[in-house]
């Protein structure tokens, strides 16, 4: 069980989340939607120990995360941001070999186990291909999939996914998002952000009552539960344009489609 309990956090003195709570037991599937600035991200960044908040708590199973030492914390939650680190010039399989530092004793080298471990994670992405290729010299989306892998050998029971899809084509963003509702099935607690409603949409086909989502607007929680929030008006309010949601036949999804771009004033 992962909760949070009235988050305050603040950038100097700017207020950027203000009492945020929630419950999301074992298996939970949570998209946060906002627009830039939300709050989305530092959410992310209190859950997985890197921001400090001013006020309330982050648990795990019970247990305050701010009493978890670094290592006890990375054995717990997984972060894949969605900023490419810079890294030596590591390989792909070394760089998700990185994930398994905190199963490690310390100072030991990985053993054959490990990178077992890691070849599988490359394999279950698809990017087996990858593994001596530099990490440095692959492509943006290439990166993105190398650290879900990373993210996978923690073999953590939280997996924090920021932007998950923003840097993939459409055929590894759909893969992603069956991944990522794969891994609630298998329990993991998963928490992704995302600009764009879409994604949760698509998640919602596949999961109508397990996967929930959170509309952030100024640091604050408008609307939560499950991701029948996802109301044409609800996302109409929250991004402040005309859209609509359109069921697609044949399918049990909708679709968000915008209204149709002004043409451009004449002078």
């Amino acid at each position: 069980m992962l909760q949070i309990q009235n988050l305050h956090y603040a950038y100097h003195s700017r207020p950027v989340l203000h009492g945020i709570s929630l419950e999301l037991p074992a298996g939970t599937l949570l998209s946060l939607l906002g627009r830039n600035g939300a709050g989305k991200s530092t959410l992310l960044n209190c859950i997985a120990g890197l921001f400090k908040p001013q006020q309330g708590r982050v648990l795990l199973d019970g247990r305050d995360t701010a009493a978890l030492n670094p290592r006890e914390l990375a054995r717990s939650v997984a972060y894949v941001s969605q900023n490419a680190p810079h890294t030596y010039r590591y390989t792909i399989l070394e760089y998700v070999l990185l994930g398994r530092a905190a199963r490690l004793p310390l100072y030991a080298r990985p053993a054959e186990a490990d990178y077992a471990v890691a070849r599988a994670a490359l394999e279950r992405l698809g990017i087996e291909r990858l593994a001596d290729k530099i990490y440095m010299e692959t492509s943006g989306g290439e990166k993105q999939l190398a650290s879900i892998a990373r993210a996978l050998v923690q073999e953590p029971r939280v997996i924090l996914f920021d932007e998950p899809t923003s840097a993939l084509d459409y055929g590894n963003a759909a893969a992603i998002l069956s991944l990522m509702a794969d891994l609630a099935e298998d329990g993991y607690t998963v928490v992704n952000t995302t600009h764009n409603p879409e994604p949760p949409l698509l998640l919602h086909g596949r999961h109508p009552q397990s996967q929930t989502a959170l509309l952030l607007a100024d640091g604050s929680v408008r609307a939560g539960g499950t991701a029948e929030v996802l109301t044409e008006t609800a996302l109409q309010e929250l991004y402040q344009t005309d859209l609509r949601l359109l069921a697609v036949p044949g399918w049990p999804r909708q679709v968000c489609a915008h209204a149709p771009l002004p043409q451009r004033a004449q002078t």
